[in-house]
């Protein structure tokens, strides 16, 4: 699950093994060496850096300036990456188990404790995300498909109670249930209200009972 289309020379159909070894070699390690940099820029945003230079990138990825701009033309052709990187890695962590499925004060806990714990892996990317979005269309456009994936994660986990609502009440109901769970709200109670994770989980927890129950 990547955008990154490969960048390698493509030997001739009758290139020997002698010349497709050397050429294997660079694609392997440029493709290293652009992981390197990612991952870099997303420790960066960990630490609260959300506007790292290219120069900054290379210092800290031990790359040159020279060679960061071989692989990104720009500042932002390397933010976009970098969140193209970490949606990759978000995969695993926004998984729900048999989605939809089993009591709602289960699938409750199961979500909140997935939504929480995707705020405080990725919340700093997050943010950084929407530090650039207004400047960068890309990065909005990405912005713009994760809040409708996560729309689309909570309307599948509670699709029963959801379904037996008019359709106005069930418009409402995912519009305020949608609202509460992304994680701009989340960053609300955790940075702004100073909220612990557990208290956060109990606000959520307790809300989407009253909504959905």
């Amino acid at each position: 699950m990547t955008d990154r289309a490969s960048t390698g020379t493509v030997p001739s159909p009758d290139a020997g093994v002698h010349d497709a070894e050397p050429v294997d070699g660079r694609v392997a390690r440029r493709e290293r060496n652009i992981d390197a940099v990612l991952d870099v820029v997303l420790e960066m945003f960990a630490e609260e850096w959300l506007f790292p230079t290219m120069e900054q990138a290379a210092s800290r990825s031990g790359l040159s300036l020279r060679s960061l701009y071989r692989y990104f033309a720009d500042p932002g052709q390397l933010l976009e990456a970098t969140i193209r990187r970490n949606r990759e890695l978000a995969v695993p962590v926004a998984h729900l188990h048999a989605i939809g499925e089993g009591p709602l004060a289960a699938r409750i806990d199961a979500f909140v404790a997935m939504r929480v714990r995707l705020y405080d892996t990725f919340g700093p990317v997050y943010r950084a995300t929407l530090a650039h979005a207004h400047r960068l269309p890309r990065i909005s456009d990405q912005l713009a498909t994760v809040r409708d994936e996560l729309r689309e994660q909570f309307e599948l986990q509670f699709a029963p109670e959801l379904a037996c609502r008019t359709s106005a009440d069930r418009d409402s109901a995912l519009a305020a249930g949608d609202l509460l769970a992304q994680l701009d709200s989340i960053d609300y109670l955790r940075r702004h209200r100073a909220l612990s994770a557990t208290e956060t989980a109990t606000v959520l927890s307790s809300t989407l009972n009253t909504l959905l129950g």
